[in-house]
């Protein structure tokens, strides 16, 4: 099938491939003969392949500051396994010491976190949502009355994938390390976005994903901090026993480009001034527009909104139908819509939740594409209040 040309505008979704990545891809694809070795194999193929996955993980902990040691990262097979690998591993060696653990995370987490939820509580283990403010940004000092003697885990996610806003990971990572309790941060919208630096976050697990920074889908990462157990959901001697099954190779030496090429601060300086004029341009021109987490610190690219008296999916649809790819807050299981989970955290009415869209930037897009966006959305947003009335 043929896709008609239209402008992305789901970055958060996927962020389209860098061109750093599209050309160390290529240069792999382009060879006479077509080998991606597998670099556990010790003739000359696999040793080449060795090595292009040591330069990929060197290059990638530099990315996560300047300090982080390279053999502290696990290659997964995505953000939703990198979550689970963390959760999992956390949670079995308190059961194995024959502790119910009790897990802290908070009520705006990525759906791979939320599904953990079920598995913990099956095995006796208990769970608690830490408090979000009306920006969606978990409340740090409420940790502190949430803590008890069997709590083993805090789950924060960094940067929310639909609104965009920040957590206060820091003043978390403080109250967990001075009540002695392992934290996990999933930073896959962060990375790329955000300055990090992994031995002064103070966290223990961290957890990415590669398509979120322009690399390939298939690719996600932990790192663990010195001393933290790992119960590997796939078994196997590879990544030192961590995690089972031939390493990713094409993906991973794609990631390692797509690591080279970040840069949050010149990013967020490029595109930040477009998502705020797109902002204000949707403010002013359409009546009933609402930012969600918009009074709160968000990353430089991500613009969640509210239409009064539309439903997100609807006008999800309308724009890919002129042409625009954004996305919704609903999300839908078994055939039945329902409203964002995030978004109801925050407070919002369903039919508020049910309202939104999601708009997040890529790296580059010009300010004419993006006034001609406005321009359609203010005529796909009347048209369809029209017809609703």
């Amino acid at each position: 099938m043929q896709l008609r040309s239209g402008i992305y505008l789901d970055s958060n979704a996927g962020s389209p491939l860098k061109s750093t990545v599209q050309e160390v891809l290529l240069s792999w694809l382009r060879e006479p003969s077509i080998i991606i070795p597998n670099s556990s194999s010790i003739h000359a193929h696999g040793r080449r392949a060795k090595k292009a996955l040591a330069e990929a993980r060197e290059s990638i902990a530099l990315s996560l500051g300047s300090t982080t040691d390279p053999e502290q990262l696990i290659f997964t097979s995505s953000g939703t396994e990198s979550n689970q690998l963390v959760i999992q591993s956390v949670m079995q060696s308190a059961l194995d010491q024959g502790i119910k653990p009790h897990w802290v995370t908070t009520p705006v987490e990525h759906d791979s976190n939320r599904q953990m939820i079920q598995w913990i509580t099956q095995r006796g283990g208990s769970v608690t949502f830490l408090p979000i403010d009306d920006q969606g940004a978990p409340i740090a000092l409420a940790l502190r009355d949430l803590i008890r003697p069997e709590t083993v885990l805090v789950s924060v996610l960094w940067v929310n994938n639909e609104t965009g806003v920040i957590s206060p990971v820091e003043k978390i990572a403080s109250i967990c390390r001075k009540a002695s309790i392992t934290l996990h941060v999933d930073a896959a919208q962060a990375w790329g976005k955000l300055p990090i630096d992994l031995e002064r976050l103070g966290a223990h697990w961290v957890t990415f994903s590669g398509h979120k920074i322009g690399a390939l889908a298939g690719t996600g990462l932990v790192w663990l901090a010195r001393g933290q157990k790992v119960h590997s959901l796939i078994l196997g001697k590879q990544e030192k026993g961590r995690r089972g099954g031939t390493e990713n190779t094409l993906g991973i030496i794609a990631l390692g480009a797509a690591a080279r090429s970040i840069d949050p601060l010149v990013w967020a300086d490029r595109v930040m001034p477009l998502r705020d004029q797109l902002q204000q341009e949707i403010y002013n021109s359409i009546p009933g527009a609402f930012v969600n987490g918009g009074l709160g610190p968000r990353v430089a690219n991500t613009l969640n909104l509210s239409f009064e008296g539309i439903e997100g999916d609807g006008l999800v649809m309308a724009l890919d139908l002129a042409g625009y790819s954004v996305s919704s807050g609903s999300a839908c299981a078994s055939g039945v819509l329902e409203p964002s989970h995030v978004l109801m955290a925050m407070g919002k009415t369903k039919l508020q939740a049910m309202s939104a869209v999601r708009v997040s930037l890529a790296d580059e897009l010009p300010w004419n594409d993006l006034e001609k966006f406005c321009r359609v959305l203010k005529n796909t947003v009347e048209r369809v209040r029209s017809v609703s009335q």
